[in-house]
C-alpha cells in the first residue's frame, strides 16, 4: 500500500504543472539565438536576440533582427542584420540595420541599408544607402547614397549621392552628387554636381556643375558651370560658364562666358564674353567681346566693341564704338565716338562729340581739323 501511494505521489510531482507567470516569462528561440522575454505579445523587456520586440530590448550582438520599436541597446557589433528596422532609441557600438527612425547612437558607426530618419550620432561615421533626414552628426563622415535633408555635421566630410538640403557643415568637404540647398560650410571645399542655392562657404573652393544662387564664398575659387547670381566672392577667382549677376568680388579675376552684371570688383581683370554692365572696377583690365556698359574703372584698360556709359581706364581705352564719356591717357575709338573723351592722346575714326587732350585726332574732320591740340570737335 505504501509503495502504491509513493508511486502516485511521484507521478503527480513529475507531471507538467501550469505556471501563473507563463504569459509574461518565456524563453524564445530565434534564428540563430535566444532571448528571455518579460512581457505579453512581444511587449515589455527582452534580454537577448529577439527578432521582433516592442519596449526595452537589450542584446549583446544583433543578428537576423526584423523589427524593434522602443529602446534597443546592443553591446557589440551586429552580424547579418540588414533587414532590421529600429524605431525609437537605438544605442550600441555600431548599430546596423535596414532603417533607423528616431535617435540612433553608435560609438563607432551607425549604418543603415535603407535609410535613417531622426537624430543619428556616430563617433566615426553615419552612413546610409538610402536617404538621411533629420540631424546627422559624425566624428569623421556623414555619407548618404540617397538624399540628405536637415542638419548634417561631420569632422571630415559630408557626402551625398543625391541632394543635400539644410545645414551642412564639415571640417574638410561638403559634397553632393545632386543639388545643394541651404547653408553649406566646409573647411576646404563645397561641391555640388547639380545646382547650389543658399549660402555656401568654403576655405578653398566653392564649385557647382549647375547654377549657383545666393551667397557663395571661397578662399580661392568660386566656380559655376551654369549661371551665378547673388553675392559671389572668390579669394582668387570667381568664374561662371554662363552669366554672373549681383555683387561679384575676386582677388584676381571675375570671368563669365556670358554677361557680368551688377557690382563687380577684381584685383586684375573682369571679363564678360557677352558683356559687362553695372559698376565695375579693377586694377587691371575690363574686357568683353560684346559691350561694356555703366560705370567702369580700370587701372590698365577697357576693351570692347561697344562702350556705353562713363569709363575711366587709366592707361588705355580701346572701343569699337563709344557712347558716353571716357577719361584715359590714350582713348582709341576705331569706330564712332558719340560723347566726350579726355586724355593725353585721343583718336576717333569718326568723331561725333568732343575730344580734350594734348593731341586730338578726328578721322572725319577735314584739313587741319583732323589733328588739333587741346580741343577737337565734330558735332554732326
Amino acid at each position: 500500500m505504501r509503495c502504491r501511494v509513493g508511486l502516485v505521489a511521484t507521478c503527480l510531482l513529475s507531471a507538467p504543472v501550469p505556471l501563473v507567470c507563463q504569459d509574461t516569462l518565456t524563453v524564445a528561440d530565434t534564428l540563430p539565438g535566444r532571448a528571455i522575454n518579460l512581457g505579453v505579445d512581444r511587449v515589455g523587456l527582452s534580454l537577448g536576440n529577439s527578432s521582433r520586440w516592442n519596449g526595452l530590448r537589450i542584446n549583446f550582438s544583433d543578428r537576423a533582427v526584423r523589427e524593434v520599436n522602443g529602446v534597443n541597446l546592443t553591446l557589440w557589433r551586429p552580424r547579418e542584420n540588414r533587414f532590421a528596422t529600429y524605431r525609437g532609441v537605438s544605442v550600441g557600438l555600431s548599430p546596423y540595420g535596414r532603417e533607423f527612425h528616431g535617435l540612433s547612437v553608435g560609438l563607432g558607426a551607425v549604418v543603415a541599408e535603407g535609410g535613417a530618419r531622426g537624430v543619428t550620432v556616430a563617433g566615426l561615421g553615419a552612413v546610409s544607402n538610402g536617404d538621411m533626414a533629420g540631424v546627422n552628426v559624425a566624428g569623421l563622415g556623414v555619407v548618404s547614397q540617397g538624399d540628405m535633408y536637415g542638419v548634417n555635421l561631420a569632422g571630415l566630410g559630408t557626402v551625398s549621392q543625391g541632394d543635400i538640403v539644410g545645414l551642412n557643415l564639415s571640417g574638410l568637404g561638403t559634397v553632393s552628387q545632386g543639388n545643394m540647398r541651404g547653408l553649406n560650410l566646409a573647411g576646404l571645399g563645397t561641391v555640388a554636381q547639380g545646382d547650389m542655392d543658399g549660402i555656401s562657404i568654403a576655405g578653398l573652393g566653392t564649385v557647382a556643375q549647375g547654377h549657383m544662387y545666393g551667397i557663395n564664398v571661397s578662399g580661392l575659387g568660386t566656380v559655376a558651370q551654369g549661371a551665378m547670381r547673388g553675392l559671389n566672392l572668390g579669394g582668387l577667382a570667381t568664374v561662371a560658364e554662363r552669366g554672373i549677376a549681383g555683387i561679384n568680388l575676386s582677388g584676381l579675376a571675375v570671368v563669365a562666358q556670358r554677361k557680368v552684371q551688377g557690382i563687380t570688383m577684381a584685383g586684375l581683370a573682369v571679363v564678360g564674353i557677352d558683356g559687362v554692365s553695372g559698376i565695375t572696377a579693377t586694377l587691371g583690365g575690363i574686357e568683353s567681346t560684346e559691350s561694356v556698359q555703366g560705370l567702369a574703372v580700370a587701372g590698365y584698360r577697357v576693351k570692347s566693341p561697344m562702350v556705353r556709359g562713363f569709363v575711366v581706364p587709366v592707361a588705355w581705352l580701346r572701343a569699337g564704338r563709344l557712347e558716353g564719356a571716357s577719361i584715359s591717357v590714350y582713348n582709341r575709338v576705331v569706330g564712332e565716338q558719340h560723347g566726350l573723351v579726355i586724355g593725353v592722346v585721343n583718336y576717333a575714326r569718326e568723331l561725333h562729340g568732343i575730344q580734350l587732350g594734348i593731341m586730338n585726332i578726328a578721322g572725319n574732320n577735314r584739313g587741319l581739323a583732323r589733328i588739333l591740340p587741346l580741343v577737337n570737335v565734330h558735332l554732326n
